[in-house]
């Protein structure tokens, strides 16, 4: 028997066809949808919500806050400090 090599390509049969079709438009939605919910995403991102009332009182609450002479009570910290 003479031994004969076949150099022909090999190809896939008809069920690896259907796979490898099947795998190609699964991999084509899913690009599609993560394209479509990168160009969504933008936009939702760009709305800012405006202050209401209620920030505009716990801001003015923040403003009015009297924190007194800061300076003078770190130099009396910082010398008990120091006698330490």
């Amino acid at each position: 028997m003479e031994n004969t090599q076949n150099n022909m390509a090999s190809y896939p049969s008809g069920d690896n066809k259907k796979t490898v079709l099947i795998t190609v438009i699964v991999g084509a939605v899913v690009l599609g949808a993560l394209v479509w919910w990168i160009k969504q995403v933008p936009q939702q991102a760009q709305t800012s919500p405006t202050p209401d009332a209620e920030t505009a009182a716990i801001n003015q609450d923040i403003n009015s806050i009297d924190v007194g002479d800061l300076n003078s009570e770190f130099n009396s910290i910082d010398q008990e400090l120091q006698g330490l």
